[in-house]
């Protein structure tokens, strides 16, 4: 098989090959003055089975026309079987109409994608109904146990996983279950007009060593009302790590600045905080 990295990821695409013992594939991929992209395949693919890695973050219509453009050039050349891994799924978190006439952007990305390509692989989408736009065989790979592993090497003491929000609740279980240790969720609880309180369901926190999880950071005032919360209730430190970190707007300075003793995520998208590799497990995946 052989494997192509687009612009989003290139470094976690040569990681994949080299874990999966897959050829490197070449390409171009570069901008006309007019805005408008060339692509070229560098690498014969005539017969061989391809797989291109690319996620559709930021800026997100570029990311995914080169997506398209790339498989759908392989398919052109007479690549055998082609997969699309697509780490991080951009406009994954619409499933639905919330409002009539409204676009179901993540349906629009999933009809265009299986139209040039034979799988397809993500990471911890958003909303797990995305994955039942798909005609083609579709995986949706859980990251979880990656980030227990790497918290699993820090030097915890007595630590408890907490999800932010309800939302959350699942991948703090799953990471719990990696460090062998309590999980729990933050819950709103409705004082009066204007008021909300957040605290943990049922665990005690204060003095423990807290591990917040999430799919995504983004702009991040969930991720921050619960770093605040779980601080004011005696916490001995608070760690937090995401699967896709998008950060907009100054997020990490904000989470640092209010007591974060780490904020870490995966290279699902490349970021100043992207210390842990999804690389294995998407590795795994296409073998």
């Amino acid at each position: 098989m052989i494997c192509f990295g687009g612009s989003t990821c290139q470094t976690l695409a040569r990681e994949v090959a080299r874990r999966a013992g897959l050829v490197e594939g070449s390409m171009e991929v570069k901008d006309f003055p007019d805005g408008e992209m060339y692509v070229r395949v560098d690498t014969g693919v005539e017969g061989e089975d391809c797989v291109v890695i690319q996620s559709t973050s930021r800026p997100q219509g570029r990311n995914l026309f080169e997506l398209l453009a790339v498989l759908e050039t392989l398919k052109d050349l007479g690549a055998g079987k082609v997969s699309a891994v697509v780490p991080y799924y951009g406009y994954g978190r619409q499933d639905r109409r919330f409002m009539e006439g409204e676009c179901i952007t993540s349906k629009v990305i999933a009809e265009h994608v299986q139209l040039h390509c034979d799988e397809f692989y993500t990471v911890n989408v958003h909303k797990e109904a995305v994955m039942d736009f798909f005609r083609i065989p579709a995986h949706n790979l859980d990251a979880a146990a990656i980030l227990g592993t790497y918290f699993k090497e820090m030097d915890l003491e007595d630590p408890i996983v907490v999800g932010p929000d309800m939302g959350a609740e699942e991948m703090a279980e799953k990471v719990g279950a990696i460090l062998d240790c309590d999980w729990d969720c933050l819950e709103k609880k409705r004082l009066g007009p204007g008021q909300v309180e957040m605290k943990p369901k049922g665990v005690e926190t204060a003095g423990k060593d807290i591990v917040i999880v999430d799919d995504i950071i983004d702009s991040g005032g969930t991720m921050l009302t619960a770093l605040k919360t779980l601080k004011a209730k005696h916490a001995s430190s608070v760690s937090i790590a995401c699967i896709h970190p998008v950060l907009t707007g100054n997020i990490i300075t904000r989470l640092y600045a209010a007591g974060a003793r780490t904020v870490a995520a995966t290279d699902t998208i490349p970021s100043q905080i992207s210390e842990i590799s999804v690389a294995p497990l998407i590795a795994d995946a296409l073998k």
